[in-house]
């Protein structure tokens, strides 16, 4: 038999509520319960602060399953829910001035009629709670747990308790939630128009034995995020699509259609994929869900930016509270969610896969990365899964596979090739997918149009892909010819540079959209053709083999022209990095555009005449190169040069000093570039007279990089340096150890006049090729006459 009831009526109705010994301690208020703690205590308060005659109360907590033993009702299941209960009447009874009317109720003869059996101390707390009245007002207890435990009839020992130990947590928990309430407590008790609510279900008909508890209580654990999501969100589905259902529900109601599928056909396709240690996929389930928020946020919200960034911190964990509370569980993210899991799981396979490869996206290891760290994903990323998700959403029937891998096409390529520092990038982003979702299944021509331009991406990359369009629209081999192209590792589907190297401008994108007609497209096959052969080798050497055929490509180009970037106050070698500013991507990005990367990109490729013989071709330019850039010349006969920093980073002063920078600042290591390029050929003409010459690194712009010359000389240490003293020509070469000089060595500095500083020491001012000379004669002269 079951009837509605409230605790405090429950109470009456039963001499005593007995949780029996066999039941499992208190843990709704444990500390690693806490999500399922602040939902509950959330959805009390605002049942509570809801107007009488509110349409959505009561609030009703289920079912309490027990049966009356020795005229004691002992709860079978719903103990949780009653204990919470009773600790809300004692807080709100203290908060309101009414201890003593909840005394009156709960108390008999001094004994609380509501009382755990679970451990002899867990009875005598809540016994002692149930007399307690505190002797100051809620408003002025800063710590509930202290003035708990400060009381003399508590017990030391009952911190070792699991249920006290939760009680008190829960108590602190509703102290901060509740305490600047008033006349809540009336409320609770409130028996003609109650806010909370529970059923009971009165097992008359069993013999309550203990093996019955263990039977039904034997999973013994709290719900999960996700079971508690589950309850909470059909119960929330209930209030969406009054007007009109999603065409996939087919005329069922939206939350039995979730209802129905969440129990069967999604748990089948998410079994593949549960966690193997605990045979579950709540935490998939609540990953998913945290990822699908993030690609269905309205991008025109005020709020969507700060939104992208909670949710991409690993700082709060999903619930349906947190969910809930800020306006997440809209109708576009319920009917992606439910659009997505029906369209997965709609084939025999274990994922149905939709896109017709994976070179753009590989859908289940991304379904999988999704499911298992959503916080990791980039921001590029999540621009390609919510262009994804649009696809699957916004189509109606059967996916055109073809048309969905020509859409992910361009969403990959605007993603991957755009610049994403804070969520307002991405949140920029998706306003432009939501302006392309019209056009998701003729995306091409759309672009090619007047019309075709694109917010929220990189503007060379939105206008590569609408001169690309057109020239696909043609056909007659620059579909493949361009996909070829895209599909090099290194590109990335950026190959700006390439079309600029044929001459078309991306930064007139709609009067060459004019320009080009069949014809025009024809002449362009032959260059485009021979910048791709060459582009493709040159990058997959400087990706496969950097230090010997990259090397190559590196010193030809350089001998061609300068191309270094500026970066900041440096500027860089360049890297093979893809997403740095000191990568080579970058260059070909900026090349798309024009300018000297492009201008010496073009220079070079256009010397070679196959790549047959492009190793000699490359090797000619080199040997052949004249009028070049000292610092240039300096570089290339020197290819340590390019393994000095993490970076490849150069500073090139004001006064004319060029520096290697180990890193990116000057406060850190860096050598001089012409005594650092002079070292190894130095090295090997002093070594026959005793000398070994070696970097001295600097790591401050107050002490001047160069070399260490030393040598032991009749037993004593002597040391140069070789450093820049006024850029960018003169250098100084002085004696640093010992300080004091007599005989030979003075002899001799005195011969090669060497002169005396401000500071005392022994110096020679001049180019370095001449100081070179005079090192050299320096070296002879002391081992002569040594």
């Amino acid at each position: 038999m079951t009837s509605r009831t409230t605790f405090s009526k429950l109470i009456e109705r039963h001499d005593r509520v007995e949780i029996p010994v066999i039941q499992r301690d208190y843990a709704q208020g444990r500390v690693d319960q806490r999500i399922v703690r602040d939902d509950f205590l959330k959805s009390l308060y605002d049942a509570l602060c809801l107007p009488k005659d509110d349409p959505k109360l009561p609030l009703d907590l289920d079912f309490v399953y027990g049966s009356v033993v020795n005229g004691s009702f002992q709860p079978l299941d719903g103990q949780q829910r009653l204990t919470t209960l009773f600790l809300l009447h004692w807080y709100l009874a203290w908060v309101d001035g009414c201890s003593e009317d909840l005394r009156s109720r709960i108390v008999t003869s001094g004994r609380s009629r509501f009382s755990y059996e679970v451990r002899p101390s867990s009875r005598d707390f809540i016994n002692a709670l149930a007399n307690y009245v505190p002797d100051i007002a809620a408003g002025e207890c800063e710590n509930i747990k202290g003035m708990i435990t400060d009381q003399p009839w508590y017990f030391r020992s009952w911190r070792f308790d699991p249920t006290i130990r939760a009680a008190l947590s829960m108590l602190d928990r509703m102290h901060e939630v509740f305490q600047k309430t008033s006349g809540l407590y009336v409320r609770l008790i409130d028996e003609t128009a109650p806010a909370i609510t529970f059923q009971i279900l009165d097992l008359e008909q069993f013999d309550l034995s203990d093996d019955l508890y263990i039977k039904m209580n034997a999973r013994g654990k709290p719900l999960t995020p996700f079971e508690t999501f589950k309850a909470r969100f059909e119960r929330h589905l209930e209030s969406q699509f009054k007007d009109s259902l999603p065409d996939i529900c087919n005329g069922t109601p939206i939350a039995d259609f979730f209802s129905r599928r969440i129990d069967t056909r999604w748990s089948d396709f998410f079994w593949p994929f549960r966690d193997k240690k605990t045979s579950t996929f709540d935490d998939a389930m609540m990953n998913l869900l945290r990822t699908v928020i993030m690609v269905t946020r309205d991008p025109e919200t005020a709020t969507t930016s700060a939104d992208l960034a909670d949710l991409r911190s690993t700082a709060r964990a999903s619930s349906y509270t947190w969910f809930h509370d800020r306006g997440w569980l809209d109708q576009e993210m319920i009917l992606a969610l439910i659009t997505l899991l029906d369209r997965w799981s709609a084939g025999p396979e274990t994922f149905r896969r939709y896109l017709p490869d994976t070179q753009r996206l590989d859908e289940q290891t991304f379904f999988q990365d999704l499911i298992t760290k959503p916080t990791s994903f980039t921001f590029q990323q999540l621009a390609q899964l919510a262009g994804y998700t649009r696809f699957l959403v916004h189509s109606t029937g059967e996916i055109d596979s073809t048309a969905f891998g020509t859409w992910m096409r361009v969403v990959s390529n605007l993603a991957a090739n755009t610049d994403y520092n804070r969520p307002e990038d991405l949140r920029r982003s998706l306003v432009g997918l939501r302006d392309l979702t019209p056009w998701m299944n003729d995306i091409l021509n759309h672009l090619a149009s007047s019309d075709g331009d694109v917010r929220g991406f990189s503007r060379e990359q939105v206008a590569e892909e609408r001169i690309k369009a057109r020239l696909i629209g043609f056909g007659d081999g620059w579909p493949e010819r361009l996909d070829r192209a895209e599909r090099h590792s290194y590109f990335r589907g950026q190959i700006g540079f390439l079309l600029h190297c044929c001459g078309l401008k991306l930064d007139e994108v709609d009067s060459e959209l004019e320009r080009l007609t069949t014809a025009t497209a024809n002449e362009l096959v032959e260059p485009f053709d021979h910048y791709l052969a060459c582009a493709s080798q040159m990058f997959d050497d400087l990706v496969k083999h950097p230090t010997e055929s990259g090397r190559l490509w590196e010193r030809a180009l350089l001998t061609v022209g300068d191309f270094l970037p500026n970066i900041g106050r440096n500027r860089s070698l360049l890297t093979i990095s893809s997403d740095e500013a000191w990568g080579w991507k970058r260059l070909l990005r900026n090349a798309a555009t024009g300018g000297r990367p492009s201008r010496v990109l073009q220079s070079l490729w256009d010397r070679l005449e196959g790549l047959g013989s492009y190793a000699s071709d490359l090797a000619g330019i080199i040997e052949t190169a004249s009028e070049i850039d000292p610092w240039r010349e300096a570089v290339l006969a020197t290819p340590s040069v390019y393994s000095y920093g993490s970076y490849r980073m150069m500073r090139f002063t004001d006064e004319g000093g060029i520096y290697l920078l180990k890193k990116t600042q000057m406060n850190g290591r860096h050598v001089e570039l012409f005594t650092y390029c002079l070292r190894e050929s130095l090295a090997s003409e002093l070594e026959p007279y005793g000398f070994s010459v070696s970097d001295y690194e600097s790591t401050s712009t107050d002490d001047p990089p160069g070399l260490c010359c030393t040598s032991d000389y009749r037993g004593t240490d002597i040391t140069f340096y070789l450093t820049l003293y006024q850029a960018p020509r003169q250098y100084q070469f002085y004696l640093d150890e010992p300080k004091e000089t007599n005989g030979i060595l003075r002899e001799v500095l005195n011969e090669l006049a060497f002169e005396r500083d401000d500071d005392n020491f022994w110096m020679l001012l001049g180019g370095l090729a001449d100081l070179r000379s005079q090192i050299l004669k320096l070296a002879q002269l002391l081992k002569a006459r040594n």
